[in-house]
């Protein structure tokens, strides 16, 4: 089925459908509001940028068989994404590893559900002060969207993946007390190289911004672009350990990158113990993908570098062979 084909017919579907969908959603909210609080167990995918989360994401919701937002409920749907996800259920993509900067091809493929994320959180700058939470008068639909999804996939979780989140964990998990969060992390300086190199190719421009901002990006942009990416890094991975540090052990779950490259299967059985799910299939194996068109200058690098030495406060943030 081509793409024009597929699209015609999920909007032709969708208006077959409507009345159905309409009446899921009066029937769900018709009860009483001490019952509207929902028990639902969504999962959220937390990374800073170019640290492997939307591959993460692909493997997370082929292996497990989980339900995703698609680039279609997100491009057609965004202010009715349950029904999105309801024409979602009709069709079985083979989702493949590929994507360019956290998009991926294809209608049914796994998205980041900006557009989605956007309407239920706003998109204000610095994200991590303005966009933090969810907008006045659109937490029904947040809830009702993880309730419906849950009703049309037999109970299974909605697997939401957006950088954004990262700055949203205190809201998210205090909304959803059953949620999961599983942080996939990367060495702070092959992340850092990735988001300048990204930085290039999407922005043409070293000094221009990638993704969600920190609270402090004002001052961050007084600094040179390779110390830019390196600080941005920083407070996105020092916001996520704060605010995982809060949560009770099993409703987080670290993974590395490297350790993911290295051996995929390893990973994902660490991710089914810690959801308690039976993997669909067996995970691909992976190869390290990076932007390795863009050379930047020895003199850039050796700073980056030197830049990460100088300052104990990184180490954190840097992978250590064995780490789990």
């Amino acid at each position: 089925m081509t793409c024009v084909h597929t699209e015609t017919y999920a909007i032709t579907f969708y208006r077959r459908k409507k009345d159905t969908a309409a009446l899921m959603t009066q029937s769900s909210y018709s009860k009483k509001k001490s019952d509207r609080t929902p028990k639902v167990t969504p999962i959220f995918i937390i990374g800073s940028p170019r640290t492997g989360s939307t591959v993460l994401y692909q493997l997370v919701v082929s292996t497990f068989g989980l339900p995703y937002i698609s680039n279609f409920t997100n491009k057609y749907f965004a202010k009715m994404p349950s029904t999105g996800l309801f024409i979602q259920k009709f069709f079985s993509p083979n989702i493949s590893l590929e994507s360019s900067y956290g998009k991926t091809r294809g209608r049914f493929s796994p998205s980041e559900g900006s557009n989605l994320m956007k309407r239920w959180f706003g998109g204000d700058q610095p994200s991590q002060i303005k966009s933090n939470k969810i907008l006045p008068g659109r937490e029904k639909s947040l809830h009702r969207t993880l309730k419906i999804s849950e009703m049309i996939h037999q109970g299974k979780s909605l697997v939401i993946k957006n950088a954004w989140n990262c700055f949203r964990i205190p809201y998210l998990a205090e909304t959803f007390p059953s949620a999961k969060f599983i942080w996939i992390r990367r060495d702070i300086y092959p992340a850092a190289l990735s988001d300048l190199k990204a930085r290039q190719i999407t922005k043409g421009n070293l000094s221009e911004w990638n993704s969600a901002t920190p609270a402090n990006v004002r001052e961050l942009l007084t600094l040179p672009p390779h110390e830019q990416v390196i600080e941005n890094q920083y407070e996105f991975n020092h916001a996520i350990c704060d605010a995982l540090l809060d949560l009770e052990g099993d409703r987080t779950i670290e993974i590395w990158y490297e350790n993911l490259i290295d051996d995929s299967r390893k990973q994902m059985n660490r991710i089914s113990s810690f959801l308690h799910l039976e993997k669909n299939e067996e995970p691909k194996a992976l190869t390290a993908s990076d932007t390795n068109g863009i050379q930047l200058s020895e003199t850039t690098l050796n700073e980056m570098q030197s830049f990460i030495d100088q300052h104990q406060r990184f180490d954190l943030y840097r992978y250590k062979k064995g780490a789990t």
